[in-house]
């Protein structure tokens, strides 16, 4: 079963700031979360983004999972290179009851990470096996993000964002599920606003959508 976990607004420990702690940093970048990288080296990329803002990161020596106690992280993800020290990581991280993974060890930890195809920053793919194959996770990933890219178009990534719109200013104005379900679907198959949709022009959909919105009784 693969589970979207929402972190927005949370924070996320990042422990290692190698080849592997960049990967798990990336795969955040678009969750909206605080990230923190904990490490007693660091990566240029991973420095880069430091410096952008993007994510926090703290040198420190890393022969212990004390610094744990300074945090109250949703998510911990241990990448060191040091599997006796990532288990330490994990174990503390439990005991505080927030979600821990370890790169070299999934079966101790809560979850696996899988590989993900991501469009355009609104559309995540997960391929998963389970920890069985990160290899295979990857190659796999390689070979459909070719087929997503292209079944999946300009098209749906505007009407996901403006679903999105949509459906938050109807929770203001339509007082039933039922009506805002119905709301929604008018929108995405309103034959205008697809027509827009595809020539590009996003700010014409919005209007139209707060039109019918609106009107709705």
């Amino acid at each position: 079963m693969i589970v979207d976990l929402n972190l927005k607004g949370r924070l996320v420990i990042i422990v290692g700031a190698g080849g592997e702690g960049l990967k798990k940093v990336n795969s955040l970048l678009t969750q909206d979360c605080q990230i923190l990288v904990i490490s007693d080296s660091i990566a240029p990329q991973i420095e880069r983004l430091a410096k952008q803002g993007k994510i926090d990161f703290k040198k420190t020596r890393l022969d212990s999972s004390d610094f744990l106690n300074e945090y109250d992280p949703i998510l911990v993800m241990a990448t060191t290179n040091n599997k006796e020290l990532n288990r330490k990581i994990i174990q503390a991280a439990k005991k505080k009851r927030c979600y821990s993974y370890a790169s070299d060890d999934p079966e101790f930890s809560d979850f696996t990470h899988p590989s993900v195809i991501n469009i355009h920053d609104t559309v995540q793919v997960a391929i998963s096996t389970g920890g069985r194959s990160p290899a295979m996770a990857r190659k796999l990933k390689m070979k459909a993000e070719k087929i997503f890219n292209e079944i999946i178009d300009m098209e749906d990534i505007y009407q996901i964002r403006l679903q999105k719109i949509a459906r938050d200013s109807a929770k203001s104005t339509i007082p039933t599920v039922l009506q805002r379900k119905r709301f929604l679907y008018k929108v995405l198959n309103n034959t205008k606003i697809k027509q827009l949709l595809k020539d590009d022009n996003f700010p014409a959909a919005e209007k139209e959508v707060m039109r019918i919105l609106g009107e709705w009784k």
